[in-house]
């Protein structure tokens, strides 16, 4: 019988042996021993094997643990499948009786078996008392076999800082980890981000050899620095460990998740022209590229990696094409979309329901529906993705009774909605200002047993945030804390965009420390985020510093760095910015120039500006956009050189564009050009006739110039038009309030108590020499009445309530102002912050005033 067969086939072991003198490691098979399933045909484990008697040793009890194991992990057949759950039990059992669940070998199979089984707490605790054991007998294999099982079962679990834990734990107790150990404590660290606890581990591989001896420590090492952005080092770790084909894998799909798309194509291309057969990037390789490509906008990339591929023999599959749409769709370039379609054709690849649902969303993301709803009505395969990427394409165009046909089509062919196909269209009424329509479409959904997620809030986050309606974001994201569900980084990133809107500086710390505890910082889409809303509202400090913080600095980053410190006035540091990022390999696109042009003109760098602007397309390759001409037509008429400025808009291809001509009008009010203003102002009446902004810079020119019967003209045409005056404020954060001051609105409850101390403070800084400009005043009435009138700007009142009610003298006032500062207030705020030794930052329409010591960072040129 088998039982028989089995006992007599096992050597009985000595009754009591010292850890001293081992017996000699027997094979864990022995040649009579039964395979598994001659032990799954039912029954009682217990009754064929008659007892535990023949489990003394324990090694047929690991052979049958393994097998059990691999059972449940990889075995297609549900009788079999279903047999091994209901033996694995009794292993177990069988493992306690006979006393073997603490002998290293048997514990670690059974630990396997109880992780197979759903049970990982019950299988790490089941090692950690093994272990306890082993120590206990003082037998340092069995602790080592033991403590290196911890550390690999807890990183395959994705329990990273634990076995990060359990690794240093493993080493303060003088036990040596093995190759796998290593290799999997390197991974827990690339994954946790922790860069020095992998050199900690890669200091140990090296000195134990591993590095070279183990397989898999050269790829899990190289992927530990990749992993926290140290490309140089994971390449280092490629070139000189010899590393097999899954190393470089690894790096590469660790680069283009990281968004280091440069430095994945670099390496894919190198692994083509290394002239090793076994190192040429497979397709999945090129495709871990593509996926890069797709989520950080390389389109042209993306079209060049598809070449290599053709290059070298491999034919694109619908994980390819699906990376190359998406890439093309996140960027609304229809024409690059086209030309897919038209490769994909001309190569004739295989269609299926992914390619297919790709271009159908890229078509509708692209705003070419029509398109979108032909590919959908040809194809003979569609899944709910695909019926959701149109009502999706329809929902954002604002063509809502088509979208919800089209989920009403979904039922009609027995498809459910999902979430996703609602987050659509809340996505669409939200994107379309249409944010009560989404609340109660996000209220119906919910009515119908379906919860929504953390999509459907920040569609709702995102829209308010697109409309400027900033208020609606912060209480949708309130709502959305209610309603237990947690914030992603892209509700991050919209969260702190909105903060950068108001300028809430508090706010955007809050934000920041909620990012901080999720490690959400170590995004690159939150970091870029976080650089800007500290640059908008004011703390260029805090933006420098966490752009300083972010390892590997993309495009993106570059360019919300180079905005903060070209609207701070701090155009030399944007221009060597500018330089450092060419440098690095970084291409600057038409952003990074507007950014570049705005620096200039704050600082009338006009010589620095003609040569960016000259140099974009003959250097660079960016061809100039409508913004980069409207910045040097700002920095021309800004700078007097308003006749330069007029010629240069009839030469550009924009000459019909109306911020062109805004910046002129701006430049001519600056300078008191009136017949050039007046020219402007006739195109701008035509290009935006319902632009109060326009107007009234007219207005304020005619009553500068005493021409009131053009001005009440002008006045009167804008009351035919209805158009809506937007009326001066200025406003000042205290703790948790938020305090406005407005020209037409109602005055302050401390008005009085305002006017007192600013009174005071006028008085003071007489004394030092400040005499009122009243050249903006432009009523006609007495000098003195213009300089009571100059008291009420809403500037100073915000500036001086905050000298009232801020304590700490070392906290700068900061004042946010939606209109341009005038002469007299910046000069009073200029005294007024040497009087108070306070720093004051001022954020006005045009840029950020830092005053300090009776100095302004703009030097008197804004």
């Amino acid at each position: 019988m088998a039982a028989q067969a089995i006992s007599l086939s096992l050597p009985t072991p000595p009754t009591h042996h010292h850890h001293h003198a081992k017996p000699p490691p027997q094979p864990l098979h022995h040649a009579h021993s039964p395979p598994l399933h001659l032990l799954l045909k039912g029954g009682s484990l217990a009754e064929e094997l008659r007892g535990v008697d023949s489990f003394r040793d324990g090694r047929l009890l690991v052979s049958l643990l393994r097998q059990c194991s691999e059972l449940l992990h990889g075995d297609e057949d549900t009788e079999r499948v279903s047999a091994a759950r209901r033996v694995a039990p009794q292993l177990h059992s069988l493992a306690v009786r006979a006393g073997h669940a603490r002998d290293p070998r048997v514990a670690c199979a059974l630990a396997d078996l109880l992780v197979r089984l759903g049970r990982g707490a019950s299988a790490r605790r089941l090692l950690q008392e093994a272990t306890a054991a082993a120590e206990e007998e003082g037998d340092d294999d069995d602790d080592a076999v033991l403590w290196n099982k911890r550390v690999s079962m807890l990183a395959e679990a994705e329990e990273w800082g634990e076995a990060i834990a359990a690794f240093g734990e493993m080493r303060a107790r003088g036990v040596a980890p093995d190759g796998y150990a290593c290799a999997r404590a390197l991974h827990a660290c690339g994954r946790a981000g922790a860069p020095r606890g992998g050199q900690a581990v890669h200091a140990h591989a090296a000195k134990a050899g591993h590095v070279a001896a183990h397989p898999l420590v050269p790829g899990f090492l190289a992927g530990m620095y990749a992993e926290s952005a140290d490309v140089g080092a994971a390449r280092r770790v490629l070139e000189t460990e010899d590393a097999p084909p899954v190393a470089w894998n690894v790096v590469v799909v660790c680069c283009a998740r990281l968004g280091l798309v440069d430095d994945a194509l670099d390496l894919a291309e190198r692994m083509a022209r290394s002239g090793r057969l076994d190192l040429e990037p497979s397709l999945a390789t090129w495709n871990a590229v593509l996926s890069g490509c797709a989520r950080h906008g390389r389109v042209l990339e993306a079209f060049g990696v598809v070449r290599s591929m053709l290059d070298q023999g491999l034919r694109p599959d619908s994980s390819s094409m699906s990376s190359l749409l998406k890439s093309v769709a996140s960027l609304g370039l229809l024409a690059h979309g086209m030309e897919a379609h038209c490769f994909f054709l001309r190569h004739q690849l295989e269609p299926d329901v992914y390619t297919g649902t790709a271009f159908v969303d890229m078509y509708a993301k692209c705003g070419c529906l029509e398109y979108a709803q032909k590919v959908f009505d040809t194809l003979e395969l569609r899944n709910i993705t695909t019926w959701n990427s149109l009502v999706a394409g329809y929902a954002n165009a604002g063509q809502f009774d088509h979208a919800l046909d089209l989920v009403e089509e979904m039922k009609r062919n027995r498809l459910d909605p999902d979430v996703t196909t609602w987050n659509g269209l809340i996505n669409g009424y939200s994107m379309n200002g249409l944010s009560s329509q989404a609340v109660l479409l996000l209220r119906q959904i919910k009515a119908i047993g379906l919860t929504p997620n953390v999509v459907s809030w920040t569609s709702l986050i995102s829209g308010s945030c697109h409309n400027g309606d900033y208020e609606d974001s912060f209480y949708f994201f309130n709502e959305m804390q209610k309603d237990h569900v947690q914030p992603s980084v892209v509700t991050m990133s919209v969260l702190l965009r909105a903060c950068a809107g108001l300028a809430l500086l508090k706010k955007g710390k809050e934000l920041h420390c909620f990012a901080l505890r999720r490690a959400y910082d170590h995004d690159m889409v939150v970091g870029t985020a976080l650089i800007d809303m500290y640059s908008k509202s004011g703390n260029l400090a805090s933006a420098k510093r966490i752009f300083e913080r972010i390892q590997e600095n993309n495009l993106v980053s570059c360019n919300a760095m180079l905005t903060g410190l070209a609207a701070h006035g701090q155009s030399r540091e944007a221009i060597a910015l500018f330089h450092d990022m060419c440098d690095s390999g970084l291409k600057p696109d038409s952003i990074t120039f507007t950014a570049l042009l705005t620096a200039c003109r704050s600082m009338d760098l006009i010589t620095e500006g003609w040569g960016y602007f000259d140099s974009m397309e003959s250097r660079y390759g960016v061809t100039p956009t409508v913004e980069n001409y409207a910045c040097m037509v700002d920095l021309l008429a800004r700078c007097g050189y308003l006749d330069e400025a007029m010629d240069f808009i009839n030469k550009s291809p924009f000459k019909s564009a109306a911020s062109l001509w805004g910046a002129l009008l701006t430049g001519c009010g600056v300078h008191g050009n009136l017949a050039l203003a007046e020219a402007a102002a006739r195109k701008l009446f035509k290009l935006e006739p319902y632009n109060s902004a326009n107007y009234l810079q007219m207005v304020s020119l005619y009553e500068h110039e005493q021409m009131f019967d053009e001005a009440e003209s002008l006045k009167y045409a804008m009351k035919a038009r209805t158009l809506d005056t937007r009326p001066g404020w200025s406003w000042i954060q205290i703790e948790q309030s938020i305090h406005v001051f407005e020209v037409q609105g109602k005055p302050h409850p401390d008005t009085a108590e305002i006017y007192e101390e600013l009174i005071r403070l006028v008085f003071q800084i007489r004394k030092a020499g400040y005499v009122p400009d009243t050249s903006c005043i432009v009523y006609n009435v007495p000098e003195e009445e213009k300089e009571k009138l100059l008291l009420s700007h809403t500037e100073k009142l915000a500036i001086t309530y905050g000298l009232i009610h801020s304590d700490a003298s070392r906290v700068p006032i900061r004042v946010i102002k939606n209109t341009r500062m005038c002469n007299d207030c910046h000069e009073v705020a200029k005294h007024i912050s040497a009087l108070c030794d306070r720093q004051i930052i001022l954020r006005d329409a045009d840029r950020f005033h830092h005053f300090t010591d009776g100095k302004c960072s703009c030097n008197d040129c804004w």
